[in-house]
């Protein structure tokens, strides 16, 4: 008879996403959008799309996991001048080879598994800490 060993899913909690940007879309009309098609470094499967776009009144920076299909969605706020420093920095990035990375720090934890598998029980809405920016100029 052979063993046969049961892996148990170890899961731990994070509060951090970091993303790979593989495409940067602008959407130039009444407002400025830029938009971001993303992968993950540190979740094994699955697509996000970040958007940002001029902060008005009280929009808040939150992050949107889908249940029924492996996508986040990150939506991302900024008053007119942050968003024109962003724009201006991503348009020095002449190094094509190496990606840019996003970090974002979340308010409430995510678990992952020891594949790096995302446990996703019902759509999640999550609000963002604070973000962070590595943007490769060489």
């Amino acid at each position: 008879m052979k063993s046969i060993q049961v892996e148990k899913n170890n899961w731990k909690k994070i509060n951090k996403v970091v993303l790979r940007v593989d495409n940067i879309h602008l959407i130039f009309g009444d407002n400025l959008i830029i938009n971001f098609d993303c992968g993950f470094e540190n979740i094994s499967r699955g697509r996000c799309k970040l958007s940002v776009e001029e902060k008005k009144n009280k929009s808040a920076n939150n992050l949107f996991i889908h249940s029924d299909k492996a996508l986040m969605e990150i939506n991302l706020f900024y008053e007119v001048l942050k968003l024109d420093k962003l724009l201006m920095h991503l348009s020095l990035k002449k190094n094509t080879t190496k990606k840019i990375k996003i970090s974002i720090k979340t308010l409430d934890s995510l678990m992952i598994n020891d594949q790096g598998d995302l446990y996703v029980r019902d759509m999640t809405k999550i609000r963002i800490e604070s973000i962070s920016w590595n943007i490769p100029l060489l």
